[in-house]
């Protein structure tokens, strides 16, 4: 990998690493939802410093081109960043019918007590 190349990448990737702790200090992001972001961060800043493990990774896995190896890895954390916002909006959803029937439960007595 290119010098220059490898220093835009490892300064890019700092500057989002930094972007993501400001977020979690401004309490703007949720640890738990910033973890996963957190992890591959750091995993890119190692890959970026040591580009052989891309060709020892790929050589585990099977790919033959580096490239293809990148790109193997960057659709399988796409897929665990979709799955875990699925988990996260069915959590939510589920707590929005909850409060809502609470609500809804609250409202009821609410109305029967100024009945009588």
């Amino acid at each position: 990998m290119n010098i220059v190349l490898q220093i835009f990448i490892l300064a890019s990737l700092l500057i989002f690493l930094l972007c993501i702790v400001r977020f979690l200090v401004k309490k703007q992001l949720n640890i738990k939802y910033s973890l996963v972001w957190l992890a591959s961060t750091v995993g890119m800043i190692v890959i970026t410093l040591f580009p052989r493990l891309v060709d020892i990774a790929g050589d585990l896995v099977g790919v033959a081109a580096p490239v293809n190896t990148i790109f193997l890895f960057g659709c399988i954390f796409m897929a665990m960043i979709i799955f875990s916002l699925t988990v996260i909006i069915s959590r939510l959803s589920q707590r929005l019918r909850n409060l809502t029937q609470e609500m809804a439960l609250l409202e009821k007595r609410v109305r029967e007590g100024e009945r009588e």
